[in-house]
């Protein structure tokens, strides 16, 4: 949603028209390229988007881009907001891989990042490491830091 736009409380009806075309699974390139139009709460929506995307860099690399571009006219204003992500994982074994997660909303000029290890030290039990960030893109600079944690999280299977 646009910051500043608001949407009286109160009961809605939608009718939308939504197109899809997909990609197959079995290609270096696949994913989901879908419109849709229609009512949104009391106005109208146009939206394009590419989902479920995977191109895969090498058989144990990819990378999976999602864009998606809504276009909203509404009594109290009109907007676009375009939402950019990208996931891209890396297998070094079936128990140990790298991720990262990248996502940009242009109506609130936000970059956030995930960055995550996983392993699985033994069956049934494993460690994460995780990196996340928040930033504000309209500051000057670098972008401001408004979010980040850092976490360790190791399970243990117990057997009895």
């Amino acid at each position: 949603m646009n910051p500043g736009t608001t949407i009286p409380v109160g009961g809605y009806t939608y009718t939308d028209m939504v197109a899809s075309y997909g990609f197959g699974q079995q290609r270096r390139l696949s994913g989901l390229l879908t419109y849709q139009a229609g009512q949104f709460y009391n106005g109208t929506i146009n939206a394009v988007s590419f989902s479920t995307g995977r191109f895969a860099i090498r058989s144990n690399w990819s990378l999976e881009p999602t864009l998606t571009v809504n276009h909203v006219n509404l009594p109290a204003g009109t907007f676009t907001n375009a939402v950019l992500v990208a996931r891209t994982d890396y297998g070094f074994s079936p128990r140990r891989f790298i991720s990262a997660l990248m996502q940009y909303s242009s109506s609130t000029h936000v970059l956030s990042s995930n960055f995550r290890f996983r392993w699985e030290y033994r069956p049934g039990s494993e460690m994460f490491v995780v990196y996340t960030d928040e930033r504000d893109t309209l500051k000057p600079g670098y972008p401001d830091l408004r979010n980040r944690a850092f976490t360790v999280k190791v399970t243990r299977l117990l057997r009895f």
